[in-house]
């Protein structure tokens, strides 16, 4: 298997395996990190094989519809599904619209995100890194 010939399959392979593997101190760091491969990678070049796969179903891959602060563009938080969400997490992570919020034990607990179309989501860490071996996993199939 050549690397430039499956580029995108082996740089989620290898993704998958940073977020099952690492546990260090800069797990937050490397997360955000690789959001922006993760969430750009499946958008711009298979964005037909991200499943739309409805908010409450997400919560079976231990994704909380509670994360979804607002769902912009008058939309309701249930219209939304894992390929919007995808979208909109892509949108703010390029144009730089991403904040992390602390608890009382840690820095940085997770991150909130917002994209020009008034899409807003508070998603702990542990959820992003749910929501991104799910799709990581369910891309390679």
């Amino acid at each position: 298997m050549s690397y430039f010939n499956n580029f995108e399959r082996i740089f989620m392979q290898r993704s998958l395996e940073l977020i099952n593997t690492y546990n260090g101190e800069y797990e937050t760091t490397l997360l955000l990190n690789g959001l922006i491969g993760l969430l750009f990678f499946p958008h711009e070049r298979m964005g037909e094989l991200i499943p739309e796969i409805s908010i409450q179903e997400l919560e079976a891959w231990g994704f909380n519809s509670d994360c979804i602060v607002n769902a912009g563009a008058n939309k309701e938080s249930k219209e939304l599904n894992l390929r919007g969400i995808i979208r909109h997490l892509r949108n703010a992570v390029a144009h730089c619209r991403v904040n992390p919020f602390p608890n009382d034990h840690r820095p940085c607990e997770g991150f909130c995100f917002a994209d020009k179309n008034g899409f807003e989501a508070k998603i702990p860490t542990n959820q992003i890194k749910n929501l991104m071996r799910n799709l990581l996993e369910h891309l390679l199939k």
